[in-house]
């Protein structure tokens, strides 16, 4: 099984979204800042602040062939401080953090993505076969 990049997550999780009746109305690949995705339904807007397994080939921080688990802390922890500050300045909009559906990554955090929809905050677990669950 491979390891998803952050684009190949965004990628992923955009084209799923589309296909549930969502309008992407922006998306950041490679190191551009911003919302990893915007989208929009019926007077909804949904942010969604997504992860990698592993650095892109690209990524001029490219270290190892995937990220460990104090990495995967440390990248969920920043998210979780993006989307609650997010969720501060813009509190009308749904909120959501995406990962690939990675065993490493299920096995450091898996027990800790539940406890987001008590902070109002979906989670989306994203496979390479474009398979999304939605926690």
């Amino acid at each position: 099984m491979s390891k998803l990049t952050e684009d190949e997550t965004v990628t992923i999780l955009a084209d799923h979204l589309k296909k549930s009746g969502w309008t992407i109305d922006s998306f950041c690949l490679g190191q551009t800042h911003g919302k990893d995705i915007v989208a929009s339904k019926v007077n909804t807007t949904l942010v969604v602040e997504a992860k990698g397994a592993r650095a892109g080939d690209n990524s001029p921080t490219k270290r190892r062939e995937h990220f460990d688990s104090g990495q995967i802390k440390t990248h969920f922890g920043k998210a979780l401080v993006k989307v609650l500050d997010e969720k501060y300045l813009n509190p009308k909009n749904k909120f959501a953090i995406a990962h690939p559906d990675d065993k490493d990554i299920r096995r450091t955090i898996g027990h800790l993505t539940p406890f987001l929809k008590t902070l109002g905050i979906k989670h989306f677990w994203v496979s390479a076969d474009g398979t999304v669950i939605e926690e």
